[in-house]
């Protein structure tokens, strides 16, 4: 359950119509925006009434105390939920107050503007609110603290209010470490009033504003991808605007994307004829909705975490359901099992391992960018490729600030974004049959992943932080209970766990080319045998070096290996071994949702053994399935991917009937 608190502010009692004040006003906008549980905090000797509950606090230090009651009562035996705090004063448009209260992730963040200019100035880099900074942007009056957040900083609420209980609580936010993020409607003024002269002259401006042409305008991203700029997105607006008018949701249309994706993998395994252009033709489609979920939820500011977290999962659920679609195709058009399942199997696993290092890439960033404001200056880079990956780091910057020219595109192309992907898949099917499709995209992707790990290895070693010293480490390892077995690596230094990952990666790269070239069982069941003693030997080791953002795509890449490895050497049938391994990518997938989109309705992960448990099952099947009858290991391995589906789409579908029990509290 979330709670709005209003703090005193003098100007937040200008009656800006009869029987209507700016708090009033403020307070009627949080509950249109969904956050019905306001209080008021106000200074003895107010006694203007106000529609909320009122409590009165004699000063900043009083109000934080308020502040820690109300973020941490309870309600139902259940735990506090989002705190939103703003200034009583606070002057703003409908959209842009909803733009913060629409937030049900997992982010904190804070709104920031540059129509204020008398409010606190702030230091704002790759989206996130750093601290005090020179300006032009300036605080908003209206933050957000997740419940995640608010947990982390019970033990460290600040007990006296350096400036007011505003600024102490982001204070408080930027002193733990914790990514504020920016809420920004550029070009929707808002502002802290001091009377209802100014109120009125902001409202006035904001009003004449075409809010139906501006959320259309924002729905549609500015720095989008090639194909989703130019192919998409120039006709899109007007579909969003006919899914408003018929009053569809997100929600639906993820799910007829998904529905014209199944539709295209269905013909794709029919074999390579001309109703290959049909399935272009619905994949094309299928990319179309999957942007318009996006923008329809900016448009109507409809928001949800369940909505955030399926449309990631949908998008890699459909292209994985397409290489299946594939290489179905290329074994019903003539081509061998093994190299047809075997192309889209390297094609799905680089996809997913080169997607885990973006996030954990990203989370480093972040990471830096908050540690180093924290410290105030940052330890200058050491070394040739330190000095080099803070060069690569300008010069990437500076292309990305040339929007929209040749480079900007060139950069962004390379990587292989999806839009991007889908199209080299569709022409190349069609043309050239779904093998050809097959083999494109890997050979694009390989490349991607080479380009991306290059310059991100420079750069991380400039930016001089560890991704991976934080609290919830193991989780994101995913190494279950045998994890917690493990004993304490005796071998200490910062490089251990990224060296044993790298590694392991590689025992586990050599386990899948031996099963691949027929060498006798032992010599892959071996590799992966080592490649899983060498990954989880540094379960317990502390993560503090500059390149452990690997680690969680490094167990990833040997998890995938290693099971398949396992299911070649043991004559697994290729499309259950593609069934399983696409289960427990889906099941990563998951962890990076938690990460990138702040959202993900599964609780607790116990249940789906982790890496060394389900890659053991698998290598101990294939070795019974070697010694014995060669069924056994298809018949564990479907049952394996049946389990993980099963506790995967059971813990979705608690966590979602717990989000929507809290919501209704």
């Amino acid at each position: 359950m979330s709670r709005a608190v209003i703090l005193p502010a003098p100007g937040g009692h200008a009656e800006i119509e009869e029987d209507t004040t700016v708090v009033d006003r403020l307070i009627a906008q949080i509950r249109e925006a969904g956050c019905d549980d306001v209080t008021v905090l106000t200074r003895p000797g107010t006694d203007r009434p106000v529609k909320a509950a009122q409590i009165e606090s004699i000063d900043a230090d009083a109000d934080l105390r308020h502040l820690s009651e109300l973020a941490y009562a309870t309600d139902k035996g259940g735990s506090g939920g989002t705190l939103f705090l703003a200034y009583a004063d606070l002057v703003a448009s409908q959209t842009t107050v909803a733009t913060v209260l629409s937030d049900s992730s997992r982010r904190s963040g804070v709104l920031v503007g540059s129509y204020d200019p008398v409010a606190a100035p702030v230091n704002v880099e790759r989206g996130l609110v750093t601290g005090p900074g020179p300006g032009p942007l300036r605080l908003g009056g209206l933050l957000k603290v997740s419940a995640a957040h608010l947990a982390r900083l019970r033990r460290h609420w600040p007990r006296r209010a350096d400036g007011d209980a505003f600024e102490s609580m982001l204070a408080a936010l930027h002193a733990r470490a914790i990514p504020v993020n920016v809420y920004a409607t550029a070009g929707l003024e808002h502002r802290q009033v001091d009377n209802a002269d100014e109120a009125r002259e902001v409202i006035s401006a904001f009003e004449a504003v075409d809010m139906d042409a501006w959320r259309l305008k924002n729905a549609i991203k500015h720095d989008d991808d090639f194909f989703a700029t130019y192919a998409v997105s120039t006709w899109t607006p007007w579909l969003v605007k006919l899914s408003a008018r018929l009053g569809w949701t997100p929600t639906p249309i993820t799910w007829v994307s998904i529905t014209l994706a199944i539709g295209a993998a269905a013909i794709f395994a029919t074999g390579w004829s001309w109703w290959y252009i049909a399935a272009a033709a619905l994949m094309y489609l299928s990319f179309v909705f999957d942007c318009v979920d996006g923008q329809l939820a900016r448009y109507t500011q409809n928001f949800s975490s369940f909505g955030g977290w399926l449309d990631m999962m949908a998008d890699r659920s459909k292209e994985f359901l397409i290489y299946a679609g594939l290489a179905a195709g290329a074994v019903a058009s003539g081509a061998s099992a093994p190299a047809a399942w075997g192309l889209a199997i390297a094609a799905m696993a680089t996809q997913t391992i080169r997607h885990t290092a973006d996030t954990w890439y990203a989370v480093l960033l972040d990471t830096a960018v908050v540690r180093q404001a924290r410290e105030r200056e940052s330890a200058p880079p050491v070394g040739r490729a330190a000095h080099l990956g803070q060069r690569l780091g300008s010069a990437s910057e500076q292309v990305m600030g040339a929007h929209r020219t040749p480079l900007y595109w060139i950069k962004r192309t390379i990587v292989a974004p999806v839009g991007e992907r889908w199209l080299l898949l569709a022409v190349a099917a069609v043309a050239f049959g779904p093998g050809t499709a097959l083999t494109a995209l890997l050979a694009w992707q390989l490349l991607a992943l080479g380009y991306t790990t290059a310059g991100r290895t420079l750069r991380s070693l400039a930016a001089r932080t560890a991704a991976l010293r934080r609290p919830d480490r193991s989780a994101h390892r995913d190494d279950g209970p045998l994890g917690k077995l493990v004993p304490r690596s005796p071998v200490g230094g910062d490089m251990t766990p990224f060296a044993a990952t790298a590694a392991a990666v590689l025992s586990a790269g050599g386990a899948v080319l031996a099963a691949a070239l027929g060498t006798p069982p032992w010599v892959p069941f071996g590799l992966a045998g080592l490649a899983l003693v060498l990954a989880a030997s540094v379960a317990r080791t502390d993560h503090e070096g500059l390149l452990d953002w690997f680690i969680p795509a490094g167990l990833r890449a040997v998890e995938l290996g290693v099971i398949c490895a396992a299911g070649i050497a043991a004559g697994v049938s290729w499309p259950v071994l593609y069934v399983l391994l696409t289960v427990i990518a889906l099941y990563f997938y998951d962890l990076a949702a938690g990460l990138d989109k702040a959202a993900s309705p599964v609780a607790r992960r116990d249940l789906g053994l982790g890496w060394p448990a389900r890659s053991l099952i698998a290598l101990i099947a294939a070795g019974v399935a070697v010694a014995t009858v060669p069924v056994v290991a298809t018949v564990v391995y479907g049952a394996l991917a049946v389990y993980v589906a099963a506790v995967f789409v059971g813990a979705v579908v608690a966590g979602t009937i717990r989000a929507s029990r809290a919501a209704a509290a």
